[in-house]
């Protein structure tokens, strides 16, 4: 995902995927660094699509 080709509401999109990426991090009581690379895609994809569908 490139951020500088995204719209004004895919690019709040983003920003909300990434405010719930944290929360839910948080609530697994877990850090970024714990977490693979493709397990953060995984749930930031998760997290996009729930967005999306606000």
């Amino acid at each position: 995902m490139n951020i500088k080709n995204l719209n004004k509401n895919e690019l709040d999109i983003v920003i909300a995927a990434l405010g719930e990426c944290y929360r839910r991090l948080n609530a697994a009581q877990m850090t970024a660094k714990e977490l693979s690379q493709e397990g953060f895609a995984l749930m930031f994809k998760s997290a996009y699509t729930s967005m999306a569908k606000r």
